[in-house]
């Protein structure tokens, strides 16, 4: 059942088959295109249909596995060969046949899913075309870490006191310099414009645009006709008295800026709630 190789001198290098027998123009074109000494390899013939080698676990440094059927190489069989592999260890593994033939699709050696699955990576295609094996043969490697691996975050050594990076261009940069003017915003305004927003609602009052010594150019309460008739001779002069019993609109400046004067400081925004109201009206509708 085995060819062992004695004296064994290195870490093995295994081509498995689940096969009755292989030919020895197919040992050694294996042996010559996937790397492996023909001096010490083991060939191993009826593997079990679970994969079984016989090897330690860890034991063997390159394996070729060729099959004698596609679905050989299960994900049960490629589980095994992986814990036979030692970690850094490759594989290689293939479907008996005239090298000129193809394996059908879906028939693959093994999918390179399972190959992923059962630990290995850098999955390729193998080099170079073997006599007596069909196209389409694997190719990887097994990881050198192990599962549960783990790492000692003590093992890195912080450089403590560490001085921080030089940053005096980026300082320099946003730094200014005693050349620099800095110009005061007040400065820049005169007395006439403080004074423009002021002067503005004096002369609205003046002429008769707000509420004043003067009635309202749209007065409601009754006193700019009070003051025509005064004028007309057909009533006495009205006494400040008088003028005050007159209700002005000033105070419904919350109904927007139909009710509000030149100077009024709400001028130009939205209309509001009465003061001192405290009713909040809420949409109560359904969204539904």
């Amino acid at each position: 059942r085995r060819r062992r190789p004695c004296p064994r001198t290195m870490a093995s290098h295994v081509l498995a088959t689940d096969a009755r027998s292989l030919p020895a123009s197919v040992v050694s074109a294996a042996a010559a295109a996937y790397g492996l000494d023909p001096e010490v390899v083991l060939v191993l013939t009826r593997v079990a249909a679970d994969g079984n080698l016989g090897e330690p676990a860890g034991s063997v440094a390159k394996l070729v596995s060729l099959a004698s059927s596609p679905g050989f190489h299960t994900p049960a069989v490629l589980a095994a060969l992986h814990e036979a592999v030692m970690p850094g260890g490759e594989i290689v593994v293939g479907v008996l046949g005239a090298a000129t033939s193809s394996v059908p699709v879906g028939s693959a050696p093994a999918a390179e899913k399972d190959l992923l699955v059962a630990g290995f990576a850098d999955l390729r295609a193998a080099a170079g075309d073997v006599a007596g094996v069909a196209n389409g043969a694997l190719a990887a490697s097994k990881p050198t870490w192990t599962a549960g691996a783990s790492f000692s975050l003590k093992s890195r050594r912080l450089k403590e006191n560490a001085a921080p990076p030089n940053n005096d261009g980026a300082a320099k940069a946003w730094k200014l310099g005693d050349d620099d003017d800095l110009v005061d915003e007040d400065d820049l305004l005169d007395d006439a414009d403080f004074r423009s927003g002021a002067d503005a609602a004096s002369k609205a009052r003046d002429a008769g645009e707000g509420c004043g010594p003067k009635a309202c150019k749209n007065c409601s309460c009754g006193r700019a006709e009070a003051e025509a008739e005064e004028e007309a001779g057909k009533r006495a002069a009205m006494t400040e008295e008088k003028k005050e019993e007159f209700k002005s609109s000033c105070g419904n400046c919350y109904l927007g800026d139909a009710y509000r004067c030149a100077g009024c400081p709400m001028l130009g925004q939205p209309a509001q709630a009465p003061p001192g109201s405290t009713t909040v009206k809420l949409d109560l509708t359904s969204d539904i």
